[in-house]
């Protein structure tokens, strides 16, 4: 059984919020997890007509979608309203169809066909155990690294089986229990990250078909303690409801640094070595969805003229 969450799910709303007008800090792992989620995605055969990106940010791995899939309604939603607001500011608006015919007129045929441009991305605000959208919307729901940011994950990926229409896929990233280690290890009160197992018992419960599970670890290295932590705040803060409230001021901040062990600390003069496991896992909607009371439905069909008896 997965432990209670420390997360307050107000809080992961207030820290993201705060960080929107900074996220290059925080956009190396972002970035290098994506990447490697569309690598996996290479070896599955899907065409979506409309793809879910559950805490979307701020819109680069929609944008990334578009380029792959250029005709599919892409949605991106997140519960931080002020990343949706710079998400939008780079959605590329379509292009006239008046304008193409007229730029036409007066240039030469091409060689080549141009790439399709991708339809523009819609943004919504909305929390993941609870989408603001109607049962089977998407082929495609892609998350990449918010899980572990959910309070409850059984009734979010319930929530997201109502949501996945039948046949569709479901792919995503979160951090793992040993992210982190080396400060959890070192008396740094840290949030309790998901399990794997935890993760597909819930993706089986909800009922998802043949869900693929796998982690693998991560060693970032900082050359300072501050830049660390800098970082660390930029990739989420504290979201515990048990976190201490007020500001990180220097006093704490010195504070916090001088327990660290050596190794781990400015004074050590050497790079710090801070371990990330990161779960990735895909699951399937099958063919055939239970109905909302958890009944099957069942079909009969009339048996062919001249089959045999």
């Amino acid at each position: 059984m997965p432990e209670p969450s420390d997360l307050d799910r107000s809080a992961v709303r207030r820290q993201f919020d705060r960080r929107s007008s900074h996220p290059a800090a925080a956009d190396f792992l972002l970035r290098e997890i994506e990447g490697r989620m569309l690598e996996r995605l290479e070896l599955i055969r899907l065409d979506p007509a409309c793809v879910l990106d559950l805490g979307c940010g701020f819109g680069q791995g929609l944008a990334r979608l578009g380029e792959r899939w250029p005709g599919a309604t892409r949605i991106g939603i997140d519960l931080s309203v002020s990343r949706l607001a710079r998400a939008q500011q780079r959605t590329i608006p379509a292009d006239p169809g008046w304008l193409r015919t007229l730029m036409g007129r007066f240039a030469a045929a091409p060689t080549t066909r141009p790439a399709a441009r991708p339809l523009p991305a819609t943004y919504l605000a909305g929390d993941a155990h609870a989408l603001p959208l109607a049962s089977g919307s998407a082929e495609l729901i892609w998350s990449n690294l918010m899980l572990h940011w959910l309070d409850d994950v059984p009734v979010a990926i319930a929530e997201w089986h109502r949501v996945i229409r039948p046949e569709g896929l479901l792919m995503f990233s979160a951090l793992g229990v040993d992210t982190l280690v080396e400060l959890r290890r070192a008396g740094a009160a840290l949030p309790q990250w998901p399990d794997m197992h935890d993760i597909g018992d819930a993706l089986v419960k909800s009922g998802f078909a043949d869900p693929v599970m796998d982690t693998e670890r991560l060693t970032i290295t900082w050359r300072d303690a501050r830049t660390l932590f800098t970082d660390l705040r930029a990739l989420g803060g504290d979201a515990r409801r048990t976190r201490p409230h007020g500001l990180v001021t220097p006093r704490r901040l010195d504070h916090l640094l001088q327990g660290l062990p050596e190794g781990l600390s400015d004074a050590s003069g050497t790079p710090m070595s801070i371990t990330f496991e990161v779960i990735y896992g895909h699951a399937w909607c099958a063919s055939r969805k239970p109905r909302a009371d958890g009944y099957a439905p069942i079909e009969f069909r009339p048996a062919r003229p001249n089959a045999r008896r």
